[in-house]
């Protein structure tokens, strides 16, 4: 079977010990029921100070799943002071778990093909974003596999390509067009016509015309962000990340006035500016990666826009936050891309529980486009 893949991929390389936020620590690590039964037979390295009588002592039962037991730290018990894995000092690579493995590459198989792709939540994939655009490959598959779907997601990365266009104008028509699309059965032909260039430059002219109240945006957006932290913050996790802006979004409205909080909008904005390519970037992969799951469908594809659509603006508004409590002064690219690789950890979900935060967190599961443009609002440059 073809497995197809972005240029990018084959320059990652795990930094392992110079890692800014190392994957070992402060999330689920995953191990797979073979890896569990090959640590049933195995002890632990010799420089562990908590010994149990094998490797798969450290791990239990969380969630529907087996993972490492992370200690009090939220570390993983493996990775040393070093920040090395010491199962890998001590056993080499192949002891590691799948998870362990692979992260943070993924492959999606399909009927006709694999795509493998790498995820935004490693900062050494960031790295490889910042500043030269990526390409993706184009997928030309038999008719009777839902050729129409992958022609939809090829003309949308087009779209995050244009480095003309705001990420937020981007967001806006392509979810927009995908709206249109689902109320009638597609067609080649639907498809040519939405994504034409006139068709574009009409839609462009229209939400151009449309006037999204910033305050109610940034209102909105702390709302989704202190709601995705909650859980969180409540176990602890991405402390250093989430703190400082949870407590910033809580205090925001009685710190500063509308007219004031405005003003920095602006000023942020114009920092953010600086960041473009790697954002394009970064939205181009997710709907390379996420937008088109196996046996997927338009409204499926929906949805996803409407989880990536909210991963940006959660991304953005930690941002903002983080540049308010840090005295309004330089945004730097560490702290755009430590942001970027903690919120899409945290909203790594599968499709299943992204399914159920949006039914009991909105009003309907599909989303009209106006909510959508609230909460992305306009790039103000």
């Amino acid at each position: 079977m073809q497995r197809i893949r972005p240029d990018y991929y084959e320059k990652f390389i795990c930094i392992a010990d110079k890692c800014p936020i190392t994957c070992c620590q402060e999330w689920k690590i995953a191990v797979d029921a073979d890896t569990n039964r090959r640590w049933k037979k195995i002890l632990p390295p010799e420089d562990m100070a908590d010994k149990k009588k094998n490797l798969s002592a450290y791990t239990m039962q969380k969630g529907g799943m087996r993972v490492i037991g992370l200690d009090e730290n939220r570390r993983c018990p493996f990775l040393a002071d070093s920040k090395l894995c010491r199962l890998v000092s001590a056993y080499g690579d192949k002891v590691l778990s799948k998870t362990c493995t692979d992260f943070p590459r993924e492959v999606h198989i399909f009927q006709t093909h694999e795509e493998e792709t790498l995820m935004p939540c490693c900062p050494a994939v960031l790295d490889l974003w910042k500043e030269e655009e990526i390409h993706f490959p184009e997928v030309s598959v038999p008719r009777k596999t839902n050729m129409l779907l992958f022609q939809i997601r090829q003309k949308i990365i087009e779209r995050f390509q244009n480095n003309q266009k705001s990420v937020e104008d981007s967001l806006l028509e392509t979810f927009y067009v995908l709206l249109e699309l689902l109320k009638d059965p597609i067609s080649k032909e639907r498809i040519q016509d939405y994504f034409s260039e006139d068709t574009l430059l009409q839609l462009q002219a229209a939400i151009d015309e449309v006037e999204l109240p910033v305050f109610d945006t940034i209102a909105e957006c702390n709302e989704l962000l202190l709601d995705l932290a909650v859980n969180y913050r409540k176990e602890g996790l991405y402390r250093k990340y989430l703190n400082p802006v949870a407590e910033q979004a809580e205090q925001l409205f009685e710190q500063y006035g509308t007219e004031e909080i405005l003003e920095k909008w602006r000023a942020f904005q114009g920092k953010l500016q600086s960041y473009q390519k790697l954002l394009h970037n970064f939205l181009a992969n997710e709907v390379f990666s996420d937008l088109l799951v196996p046996d997927g469908n338009l409204k499926q594809m929906v949805i996803k826009m409407q989880w990536i659509a909210m991963e940006y603006t959660a991304i953005r508004q930690s941002l903002f936050l983080k540049w308010l409590n840090d005295g309004c002064e330089e945004l730097s690219y560490e702290t755009v891309r430590d942001y970027v690789v903690v919120i899409t950890r945290m909203m790594g979900y599968d499709e299943e529980d992204i399914y159920e935060y949006l039914t009991n967190s909105f009003e309907a599961l599909i989303w009209d486009w106006g909510y959508l443009a609230l909460i992305v609002g306009k790039a103000i440059v």
